[in-house]
């Protein structure tokens, strides 16, 4: 995988939204790479991937959006991996920051505030 692209791993149960985001980041620039849960994120991380940027739907079945952002900080190189939280929901910097997450996306969303937002964090 090129790293001269930002990998950006989008953790939705929704598959819609996981092909969307895929083919939106790919149109500007970003590597993606799709999980269906926190448990599958984890497992895509355990297997050798990377990413620059998580974003991460607040609500899937299994594990919670703060265990998945601690379970993939725990891993090898992710400790400070900028996790963006994905919500159909307004959340408050108070709730996000207790999620451990650096910032969050309301959906519906702006594509060109999202593709800014996913710059400034990867520094692309």
């Amino acid at each position: 995988m090129s790293k001269d692209k930002p990998l950006v791993l989008v953790v939705d149960d929704d598959v819609p939204i996981q092909i969307l985001m895929q083919s939106l980041l790919r149109e500007f620039g970003f590597t993606t790479l799709t999980a269906g849960s926190g448990e599958a994120a984890l497992n895509v991380v355990k297997e050798g991937a990377r990413p620059d940027l998580v974003l991460l739907d607040i609500h899937m079945p299994g594990m919670s959006a703060a265990d998945a952002i601690r379970a993939l900080r725990e891993e090898d190189g992710l400790d400070a991996v900028p996790v963006m939280i994905l919500s159909g929901e307004r959340l408050s910097p108070q709730e996000v920051a207790a999620m451990g997450a650096n910032g969050a996306i309301q959906k519906p969303f702006d594509i060109a505030e999202l593709v800014t937002t996913i710059r400034e964090q990867v520094g692309a």
